[in-house]
């Protein structure tokens, strides 16, 4: 294991900046990833991790326990240079750079009898890392991320909590994926706070279906609502009058996979 003792490394520099900069992650093709946790999920996922940096407490403590592929570099930091590159404020002290995952194609993925989940300028990254997690949790086949915050943001990265690795995932323009559900027979559903729309509760989602989830303060725009085969709504009681995105998501994935049989 290397040493590395000065913020003005090239390798550190290059973590500073994707962790800071979309247009650089974009650029390099290149994420990273902080934790532990993530970082194993990686491992064992075999999703391409490049370098990782291990602070000297970490490897006082745990150097042992974590596995790595062979082709993965590790690097020894001093533990005031991993509070530097920490994006968290309890920082475990392993530091992770990791190649944007390699995924099929979209139109490999969708087809009839498929779950999928739409996510159409979701904004904020809690919510979307918290989808995909459930999306993942649930079984849905495809998720599908139209105009919506940044997916390898280190902030939606450490929300996934490493379901990012495991759920097909993409960023993917609306006018390239919503045609596909119609010509492969797969059901679209526009969940939106409306109460004319028919219930969740009393829609047959026997067939899949792909569910689209708007943004988190105006929701789906109307064109793209009635785009959709059918329009849905969850049914409230006493004062709450809508859901968070990620809660309301969560309760659709929810039925979609009691629909299937799972889990």
């Amino acid at each position: 294991m290397r040493e590395i003792s000065s913020l003005d490394n090239p390798k550190i520099k290059l973590y500073k900046k994707l962790s800071e900069s979309k247009r650089c992650r974009a650029e390099n093709a290149l994420f990273t990833l902080e934790g532990e946790r993530l970082i194993a999920d990686a491992a064992a996922e075999n999703a391409g991790l490049r370098s990782v940096f291990i602070t000297k407490t970490y490897s006082q403590k745990h150097g042992g326990k974590l596995s790595l592929p062979a082709e993965t570099e590790t690097f020894l930091i001093p533990d005031g240079l991993g509070r530097k590159i920490s994006s968290t404020e309890n920082a475990q002290g392993i530091f992770a750079v990791c190649r944007m995952l390699d995924k099929p194609p979209v139109s490999d993925i969708i087809k009839n009898g498929g779950r999928y989940v739409l996510l159409y300028d979701l904004r904020d990254p809690g919510n979307l890392g918290t989808i995909i997690r459930t999306a993942d949790a649930v079984g849905m086949d495809g998720v599908f991320l139209c105009g919506c915050c940044d997916l390898y943001s280190p902030k939606t990265v450490r929300s996934t909590m490493g379901s990012l690795f495991r759920a097909n995932v993409y960023e993917t323009p609306f006018e390239e994926v919503f045609p596909l559900f119609e010509e492969r027979g797969v059901p679209s559903y526009a969940a939106v706070a409306d109460r004319d729309a028919a219930s969740l509760a009393d829609s047959d989602l026997s067939r899949g279906g792909a569910v689209l989830i708007g943004n988190e303060g105006n929701g789906l725009p109307g064109e793209i609502s009635e785009m959709c085969d059918e329009r849905i709504t969850i049914k409230m009681r006493g004062n709450v009058n809508s859901l968070n995105a990620a809660a309301a998501a969560g309760i659709i994935m929810w039925e979609l996979s009691k629909a299937k049989g799972e889990p």
